[in-house]
């Protein structure tokens, strides 16, 4: 059913005429995280540079070179992604390299991308 056909009036059935369930018995932090998660895969380049690292790690000038940004813009957005827990960092000399955090995050944002194109 396309959007605009969706009707606009309450629906015709009562609460007796469906199977009873519980609510999904999910902890409230899971949703409080899930929230947050979602708000920091909700910007454009956040989700741009998350896709770039699926493909392996890179240092945050790679980052700030392939995005045209400057350094402390890229840090930034790095530290939002961290804090969210999708990114790790390592430091090796004067050099910051990121990757994903792990098998979750590189299906998240490739299972986003491919749902998008559906």
């Amino acid at each position: 059913m396309a959007h605009e056909d969706v009707p606009t009036h309450e629906p015709h059935c009562g609460p007796s005429e469906h199977a009873e369930r519980a609510p999904a018995k999910v902890p409230e932090r899971a949703f409080r995280g899930a929230v947050a998660l979602f708000k920091a895969l909700s910007d454009e380049r956040r989700l741009r540079t998350l896709a770039f690292l699926s493909e392996g790690e890179a240092c945050g000038s790679e980052i700030a070179a392939v995005f045209d940004e400057p350094l402390s813009t890229v840090s930034h957005r790095m530290k939002l992604l961290e804090t969210a827990g999708l990114v790790a960092r390592r430091r090796a000399g004067r050099h910051v390299y990121f990757r994903l955090l792990d098998d979750h995050v590189l299906s998240l944002v490739r299972d986003a991308l491919e749902h998008a194109l559906e």
